[in-house]
């Protein structure tokens, strides 16, 4: 994949080539600069988040069953992910059925996973979405990546069709979410995105 393109007021996909860029969601206002580093920056938390929760979560799996699982999920995975947040970086999991409601997106995030949604259907997926959009705190600017997540078999123990999951993890996820609405999923289903932030520098 070539290096990505950060253009003006839109959120798009690196790779995506300028015919195409329309079809991107849009952001606001006239973007500043983005320079690689920042983008690098953006996309190794991001590539680091995603194994490294799997992995917390294969272990709990191994170590005490699905249901501990569920309570390690509920647990540590937020505060596992705040460890990857380092240098100004903010980083978290959107989801595109909830089961915290912590990981529900914010209209840009919205957007993009429904952009995401319509180009896995189109089986056009993008592996990522960067752009820039202003904070609303005094006019600053900030880079926004997303990286797609795609639902591994692993996960469909605890996201699966309600029927197939086992009557304790249902339980302990009914307790734990009672809101939940993140079931129904199968493997290689869109499961939602990370999220990443980083200030830019003011221009003038």
């Amino acid at each position: 994949m070539r290096a990505a393109t950060i253009v003006s007021i839109l959120l798009v996909s690196a790779g995506l080539s300028a015919c195409s860029r329309e079809r991107a969601p849009a952001v606001e206002a006239v973007a500043p600069v983005v320079d690689s580093a920042t983008v690098a920056r953006a996309q190794a938390a991001a590539a680091t988040l995603g194994p490294d929760l799997a992995g917390m979560l294969q272990q709990a799996i191994r170590d005490g069953g699905l249901a501990s699982a569920v309570a390690v999920c509920a647990d540590s995975a937020q505060a596992r992910t705040a460890r990857h947040a380092t240098d100004g970086v903010a980083i978290r999991r959107v989801g595109t059925r909830l089961r915290n409601p912590a990981n529900a997106p914010d209209t840009l995030e919205a957007r993009v996973l429904a952009y995401f949604a319509e180009r896995k259907a189109a089986g056009t997926m993008p592996d990522e979405m960067i752009g820039v959009a202003q904070t609303g705190e005094n006019g600053g600017w900030e880079l926004r990546y997303l990286r797609p997540i795609v639902l591994q078999e692993f996960c469909t123990s605890c996201h699966g069709a309600r029927d197939s999951i086992d009557p304790a993890v249902r339980s302990m996820i009914a307790e734990r979410y009672p809101a939940d609405s993140a079931l129904g999923y199968v493997a290689g289903d869109l499961r939602g995105a990370i999220s990443v932030r980083v200030p830019l520098p003011t221009t003038r």
